[in-house]
């Protein structure tokens, strides 16, 4: 038994333990497509790349360290071995750039291409101490305060009550990113931001994106399309950043703020207003997609297992008793912080990372890698692979219990990348995770709604293809 296990197994708790376990023990295993026993033929795979990408894994894919694919001319190979991954993405990562098949995908944010290094070294430094501990402390509050918001408006719906809740989760990720990002200019921004990520396009391959003389322009005439989503976007933050700058004294305590007043330490050179827009966009597209799609299967999950759901509710119980989470309450919320680590292992917000394309001949798991040759990495397929989990379809938050992690390496679960691209907020969004299901899960539960099908669908993130409608249970009668 886990020191988690010990804290909240309490007299007070075990009835609700028992009630739910029948329905714990007959609840189904989360949900996600069968792999196929073979690999599919090319046009098959494409059509399964275009509409779910995680249908497109054939049953060996979960268990092999290395997996080539033969597309046409193209040759990718899928490594799931964590020394093979610590290769790719850490000791040989300079071998391994964002090639072509990453350029065909119009991505989220409306760059003109994928960065040189040196550009991409330049944006993270600027980038990070927006997510640094200073950070952290800073925007608890707005994080808190967004969360209670939305109780606030929760309680004002009859007992019951269905909601579309990964469309909840969308707003309230948005409300505060927006804030973080422009603070009192977040109300003009946040129904743009929206309207522009409700109408772009996920999807990530095209037959025309692997035919000779034709991928060239079709590629082209995605990204055109793209940017056009942005312009009203663009718009607003390069009017934004404007104002801004005639108030040089102050530009704001934000990020926007922060970018303004960022100086390269060597020259003294001030960012650009498009080098502003980009940072801006790329934390925006980023930020509330990972944690509104985490946050909308961690309800899922949460709904199918009562008994893990029990705990998480003694803990919050126990720690909080009552009152609103709190950034110094984290230390204490073991057991919430481990129903988030295994929400993200199952359904990982991005389910595949950047296709990337060798530089030069390489040698992975024993396998030849040529140059030129395509190689990826995908979370879906690494946290579901039989060589690294136990029971790996099954939801077991306490699989992230100390006890259990020992010895696990750390290129065996990805939810934020590895390597020198690691996710620079991903302390930034454990913490952010973890202030808001404290705050909702404390007074509410989640149930499926009558006839709700659940379906993962993965193209650039995982989501459910059908929503996911569920129904407001109040844990207690005010707060």
């Amino acid at each position: 038994m886990t020191s988690a296990t010990r804290l909240i197994e309490t007299s007070t708790i075990l009835p609700e333990v028992e009630q739910s376990r029948t329905d714990f023990e007959s609840s189904s295993v989360p949900a996600a497509p069968v792999p196929p026993a073979a690999p599919l033929p090319f046009l098959q795979y494409i059509h399964a790349m275009r509409d779910n990408t995680i249908s497109a894994f054939h049953r060996d894919v979960y268990q092999e360290a290395i997996v080539e694919t033969k597309l046409w001319r193209l040759r990718t190979y899928i490594v799931n071995d964590p020394g093979g991954i610590m290769h790719v993405l850490a000791d040989n990562a300079d071998n391994y750039v964002k090639g072509n098949i990453e350029l065909r995908i119009p991505g989220a944010q409306s760059d003109r291409g994928i960065l040189a290094k040196e550009d991409w070294v330049s944006r993270r430094r600027t980038m990070s101490s927006g997510f640094d501990y200073r950070s952290i402390l800073t925007h608890s509050s707005v994080i808190v305060d967004c969360a209670q918001a939305l109780l606030a408006r929760w309680s004002t719906l009859p007992e019951g009550t269905v909601i579309e809740v990964s469309q909840e989760m969308v707003q309230l990720a948005l409300g505060i990113i927006s804030c973080m990002l422009f603070s009192s200019d977040s109300a003009e921004l946040a129904p743009i931001i929206e309207r522009t990520y409700a109408h772009h396009s996920e999807k990530i391959l095209d037959p025309f994106d692997l035919v000779p003389l034709l991928n060239r322009p079709w590629t082209i005439y995605k990204r055109y399309r793209a940017r056009g989503m942005f312009k009203a976007f663009e718009a607003s933050i390069d009017r934004l950043v404007a104002e801004r700058a005639g108030k040089r004294a102050q530009p704001g305590d934000d990020f926007l703020g922060q970018l303004l007043r960022e100086r390269d330490p060597e020259t003294g050179r001030g960012l650009s207003p498009q080098e502003i827009r980009g940072r801006a966009i790329t934390v925006v597209g980023a930020g509330h997609q990972s944690t509104a799609l985490a946050l909308t299967w961690t309800w899922y999950l949460l709904a199918q297992h009562p008994v893990h759901e029990a705990r998480l509710h003694a803990e919050l119980d126990q720690v909080l008793a009552g009152r609103t989470a709190a950034l110094d309450d984290l230390p204490r919320l073991v057991y919430t912080r481990m129903v988030i680590e295994e929400a993200l292992r199952l359904y990982p917000p991005f389910p595949i990372m950047a296709w990337r394309e060798a530089l030069a001949d390489d040698e992975v798991c024993g396998a030849k890698i040529h140059k030129g040759a395509t190689v990826t990495i995908a979370p879906w397929v690494l946290h579901r692979h039989t060589k690294l989990w136990d029971q790996p379809e099954r939801f077991d938050p306490e699989r992230f219990s100390p006890e259990r992690s020992k010895g696990r390496s750390r290129y065996a679960y990805l939810p934020f990348g590895a390597g020198h691209r690691v996710c620079i907020g991903a302390s930034f969004s454990m913490t952010q995770l973890t202030l808001i299901l404290a705050t909702l899960a404390q007074h509410y539960r989640l149930r499926l709604a009558p006839g709700c099908t659940v379906e993962p669908q993965g193209l650039i993130s995982l989501r459910p293809r059908h929503g996911l409608q569920v129904k407001l249970e109040s844990r207690r009668q005010g707060f």
